[in-house]
């Protein structure tokens, strides 16, 4: 009887052990996974921040051909981007007096 109870005790010690090993190993893989996801999130949110730069330069480039549908409207368009900024300077200027 008492050999009996030495073995199952021994079993359960082993059996223990097998758990704290395998739950040392699950803390490994979920360091390791909480890892990758900061990295996944902080790269979204680098492409979410690319994709909005993206869009305002294509309305930027979508203003630029209604301006100048063309390449020899596009001295044209200058001069008149270059007057609107003058006029809108001089409005300024005449609001601050």
């Amino acid at each position: 009887m008492a050999n009996e109870l030495q073995q199952t005790l021994a079993r359960i010690i082993n059996k223990s052990e097998i758990l704290v090993e395998k739950y040392h190993a699950q803390q490994e893989i979920n360091k390791a996974l909480a890892s990758e996801k900061k990295q996944l999130l902080e790269d979204i949110e680098q492409m979410k921040k690319e994709n909005e730069a993206m869009r305002q330069e294509l309305e930027y480039l979508r203003m630029a051909r209604v301006i100048a549908p063309n390449l020899d409207n596009v001295t044209d368009a200058r001069e008149l981007i270059s007057k609107l900024v003058q006029d809108i300077d001089k409005c300024i200027s005449q609001l601050n007096e």
